[in-house]
């Protein structure tokens, strides 16, 4: 019984940091967790955290915890303000860059890919993030 058990612990304790959590932020501005990437929600990555094998609620506290520390300190909030800024401003170059060489786009591509730009320059203001 005390090896059973002693295995389990060694099990445990291997997994215990085996989760990837992912904060994501929707095209609307609205962010959640979520245990699957991103990209599979079509949502952006605002945010990952490395949280213990556990259900999910506890994972979602584990990983609102980690961020509250980190934003808690004023260096935490300059240097996450300045990485999402980054983050925008390559996405929106990204986009720039289809139709920098008058390249032929299709429809479904430039529609979203209009709407996207809004939202990226939006999100850029909102954050007082330099525009270039």
């Amino acid at each position: 019984m005390r090896r059973l058990l002693f295995s389990l612990l060694l099990v445990s304790a291997a997994s215990a940091d085996a989760a990837t959590l992912y904060l994501c932020k929707a095209y609307n501005g609205s962010t959640f967790w979520a245990s699957a990437h991103c990209s599979q929600h079509n949502a952006l990555i605002d945010r990952m955290e490395s949280v213990a094998d556990v259900p999910f609620d506890q994972q979602v506290e584990q990983a609102q915890g980690a961020r509250n520390r980190a934003s808690a300190s004023p260096q935490g909030q300059t240097f996450e303000r300045g990485h999402y800024c980054a983050r925008l401003i390559n996405e929106r170059k990204t986009i720039e860059g289809r139709y920098s060489n008058w390249q032929w786009q299709p429809p479904e591509v430039i529609n979203p890919d209009q709407q996207r730009t809004v939202a990226i320059n939006s999100a850029l203001r909102a954050n007082h993030c330099a525009l270039q």
